[in-house]
C-alpha cells in the first residue's frame, strides 16, 4: 500500500430490488436498477483493489450480511462495516470518527461516481498529506462525491439537505463559518438520472435497454 496511514471508507448500500437507484427505476425497471448497484459496487472495489493506495472499508447498509457483500469480502482486500445512524450525515460522521482513531486521514467515497478514478482519489490523499484539513470532489448536480479530513468535524454531517442540490453549498457555508479551510478539486459527475446512466453506459462501452 502507498499510504499506510489513510483509509477509504465505500458507502453503499445493497442491492436489494426496489431499494437502490430509485430515481432510475421509472426509466430503466427495477432489475436493471438492481444490477447497476451491485455492477458499481464491484467496479468500485476493483479499481481500488488494483490501485492498492490505503487500507479500504466497505461501509454496508442496511449490514453486512448481504450476498454482494459477502461475496465482496472475499474477493477483495478490504474490511466490511456496517452503517449506522439516523441519516446519510450521521452514517458517514461515525464512520469518519471511528476510522480516524486508527488512521491520520480519511477518505469517504460512494459507489454511484464511476468517473471518480484512482488519480483522483490519489491527489485527495496528496491534499490532505499538504496539510489541508477538508478535500471535497464536488458533483455536478451540487452534491460531492468525494470528502476527505483528518479531524472528524460532527457540523459538517449536520443540517445539510441530502440528496438535494444543497449539499455543497451548504458544507462550504458550515466550514467558512467555522474558520476551517478547505479544497475543491474538479466537479465529477455521478449516476442519478436517465442521462447520468446513459453516459455510464458510454463509459462501460455497453447500450441502453430497458427491461
Amino acid at each position: 500500500m502507498i499510504y499506510k496511514d489513510s483509509v477509504i471508507l465505500v458507502y453503499a448500500k445493497a442491492p436489494v430490488e426496489g431499494a437502490v437507484n430509485t430515481r432510475l427505476i421509472p426509466d430503466i425497471g427495477i432489475q436493471a436498477a438492481t444490477k447497476l448497484q451491485y455492477d458499481l459496487i464491484h467496479q468500485r472495489l476493483s479499481m481500488l483493489e488494483n490501485a492498492r493506495l490505503c487500507s479500504v472499508y466497505l461501509m454496508c447498509a442496511p449490514d453486512t450480511q448481504h450476498e454482494c457483500f459477502q461475496q465482496c469480502n472475499e474477493k477483495y482486500s478490504i474490511t466490511l462495516s456496517a452503517q449506522s445512524g439516523s441519516d446519510l450525515g450521521e452514517r458517514m460522521f461515525n464512520g469518519i470518527r471511528h476510522a480516524l482513531l486508527q488512521f491520520k486521514y480519511c477518505i469517504v467515497i460512494g459507489t454511484d461516481a464511476p468517473a471518480l478514478d484512482e488519480t483522483m482519489i490519489r491527489r485527495a490523499i496528496d491534499i490532505l498529506h499538504s496539510g489541508k484539513d477538508v478535500v471535497f470532489v464536488p458533483a455536478e448536480d451540487g452534491g460531492y462525491v468525494l470528502v476527505g479530513l483528518q479531524h472528524p468535524y460532527d457540523f459538517l454531517f449536520r443540517q445539510i439537505s441530502w440528496g438535494s442540490s444543497k449539499v455543497m453549498q451548504q458544507s462550504r457555508n458550515q466550514l467558512d463559518s467555522h474558520g476551517i479551510p478547505y479544497t475543491e478539486m474538479s466537479t465529477c459527475w455521478d449516476v442519478d438520472r436517465l442521462d447520468d446512466y446513459q453516459r455510464y453506459l458510454a463509459l462501460q462501452g455497453t447500450r441502453f435497454r430497458t427491461e
